[in-house]
């Protein structure tokens, strides 16, 4: 059979469009060598790396691979397409069989075989398949390199860095960064790479600083080590500094920019990338559009993040489970339960992070029994062994319906170990249905595996205060005092022409401080005529009522939304993020506030989404 014309023309251009020639292999194989073109050792190298491409036609690579070659080539054509390949593993077996000593070529492609490795779960499985230890792969890599005479080569150098920071080994990036005595660009951005990676920004930023040159990398690194530890303010304002330097601006910085986004609620930003992605013409990718579905979920626009969704060519796993998700936060149970079963008809086989999206959409629409089923059909219909999370969704799903008599059952039914989130999500249910005993005795079990639970001493301090049991709410005071535990402060964040204003519980630092507490003023005088009553009985100390009240009046969320009723233009939703849960007070208020003023009133707070409008929420007073 005579191959196609235009495969004989280039031997080169044959790596990505072998596999779709591979019933011409043979015959493509007789005219290279016939034609002589086999003799040329970079024909025969690139030969080699486009049948090593595919797994399919490995051993067939193997095959021709010269015994006694002058040089190394062709076996390093082969390390190279193997450490780029789905199972970077069989670039070790490649190496061990080098006919002549490795050279820096050589060293080099196993570092980035060890790097692929040591990056994904995925591919260690692939590893562990071609008989290597993933976990010791670092440590052969750079041993070979230095055993070879190779490890001070600069691309060598800043491979190992790069190594290190992919397994997750700060220390060993730094030290092996240490070594190297004039470091360039690449092996800095590296070393950047592994800090910001490793969760320590503030020393990646040193790193980032100090750099004479950057490229848009180093940039990437350190915007997504912002991202990483949940700085994204610092994330934003690095990125605008980014533009500003005219770095290029690709796929990886856009979505760290709206994971920062979706982190702060920062919808107008959202917006702005998403509008830029339009202007440019750029193709909205599966990455990038997972980014945005996530971003508009975040920021409580359901119907924005499923119009991207639909609108998607391509969707993966991720993808499916980024909207099961969008919808569960914001309490559209239904809809999550139903967009899941499309998931399932489009033959998209979910992931544990499916499941405990699916598990807490129906918890917090109160599905009990359709979420009992989905999560019988994670082990008998899906092959996925259920987490500690599943467990946890589980005993929240039956502790918010108040069957709290189901929920412990099912604790001690577990097959594994209650966890922290099984403990915490019971002592929740007893503060929803005020259960004293069993909040004592979740509690109990919390603080015998987390001792300095801040949340779960304030929950249960909550539970006493509403029973007007003060002796209790000083007991649980005493422990987290004798303890060293500290409350976590509260704040809330609101995102006014693409600015995001914070608020601290009692903060008067604002700006605009003196117009807020006049809207304050009139937002009280005004739901009072509508019968508004505080809700006092969260607050934790035994005070005088008029007391309770100006605690409780100074609540972040209520600064943030009278800023919003006096920044923001008639009739526009007022968005608000807020890092702990809404007390009962504040969501009794701020549904008020939305019949009152005619605004609709979008909070997400530490567990969910609230939707107010017209004096109800969407969470039916349910979280």
């Amino acid at each position: 059979m005579t191959p196609p014309a235009a495969l004989l023309r280039d031997p080169t251009a044959l790596l990505p469009r072998l596999a779709a020639a591979s019933s011409h292999l043979r015959a493509l194989h007789a005219h290279l060598l016939v034609s002589g073109r086999l003799a040329s050792p970079s024909h025969l190298a690139a030969f080699l790396a486009s049948l090593a491409s595919s797994t399919y036609h490995l051993s067939y690579a193997r095959l021709l691979l010269p015994p006694r070659p002058a040089t190394l080539l062709a076996h390093n054509a082969l390390l190279r397409a193997l450490a780029r390949g789905p199972r970077p593993g069989l670039a070790f077996a490649a190496f061990c069989d080098l006919p002549l000593p490795p050279d820096h070529y050589s060293l080099n492609f196993l570092v980035r075989a060890a790097t692929a490795l040591a990056a994904s779960a995925a591919e260690e499985r692939s590893a562990a398949s071609s008989g290597v230890d993933a976990r010791l792969v670092p440590v052969s890599a750079h041993g070979a390199a230095v055993r070879w005479g190779h490890a001070a080569d600069p691309h060598v150098q800043s491979g190992v860095v790069s190594m290190y920071a992919a397994l997750g080994d700060a220390a060993a990036a730094r030290a092996a960064f240490a070594e190297i005595a004039c470091p360039d660009v690449v092996c800095v951005t590296a070393m950047l790479g592994a800090l910001a990676a490793g969760g320590d920004v503030d020393a990646a930023r040193d790193v980032f600083d100090g750099m004479p040159r950057r490229d848009h990398v180093a940039w990437n690194a350190m915007i997504a080590g912002y991202v990483h530890v949940g700085r994204s303010r610092e994330a934003l304002r690095l990125f605008d500094k980014m533009q500003g330097a005219g770095a290029a601006v690709g796929e990886a910085t856009l979505v760290s920019v709206l994971t920062a986004c979706a982190q702060m609620g920062a919808l107008d930003r959202g917006k702005w990338v998403h509008g830029l992605l339009r202007s440019h013409g750029m193709r909205i990718s599966v990455t990038l559009g997972t980014a945005l579905v996530d971003m508009y979920s975040k920021c409580g626009v359901v119907v924005t993040a499923m119009e991207v969704f639909e609108g998607m060519g391509e969707r993966n796993v991720y993808t499916w489970t980024g909207a099961v998700s969008g919808l569960a936060m914001n309490g559209m149970g239904t809809e999550c339960l139903d967009l899941f079963k499309r998931m399932e008809n489009a033959g998209i086989q979910p992931n544990g992070v499916t499941f405990v999206a699916v598990l807490r959409g129906c918890s917090m629409a109160g599905l009990v029994d359709e979420g009992r089923a989905c999560f019988d059909s994670m082990k008998d219909k899906h092959g996925v062994d259920p987490w500690l999370e599943h467990y946890g969704c589980m005993v929240d799903l039956y502790g918010r319906a108040g069957r709290l008599e189901d929920a412990v059952n099912f604790i001690n039914a577990m097959p594994v170990k209650p966890h922290e989130g099984v403990w915490g999500a019971l002592l929740n249910a007893s503060r929803i249905h005020n259960n004293v005993e069993l909040g004592k005795y979740a509690l109990d079990k919390l603080l015998a595996i987390e001792s300095e639970n801040d949340a779960a001493h304030v929950l249960l301090s909550n539970i006493y205060a509403e029973s007007q049991n003060w002796n209790g709410v000083n007991r649980v005071r005493g422990m987290m005092k004798a303890k060293g535990v500290k409350k976590v402060p509260g704040w809330s964040a609101i995102e006014v022409d693409g600015k995001v204003h914070e608020f601290f519980v009692g903060g008067k630092s604002h700006p605009r401080y003196k117009e807020i507490e006049l809207m304050l003023a009139e937002m009280n005088q005004r739901l009072r005529l509508q019968g508004y009553n505080a809700n006092t009985k969260e607050v934790l100390f035994d005070i005088e009522e008029e007391e309770k009240e100006g605690a409780i009046s100074m609540h972040s969320e209520k600064l943030a939304l009278a800023f919003g009723l006096i920044a923001l233009p008639e009739g526009m939703e007022i968005r608000i993020v807020k890092n702990l849960r809404v007390c009962r007070d504040c969501h009794d208020y701020t549904k008020l506030v939305s019949k009152v003023f005619n605004r609709e009133i979008i909070m997400r707070d530490r567990n969910r989404f609230h939707h107010f409008k017209g004096g109800a929420c969407s969470c039916r007073d349910y979280w």
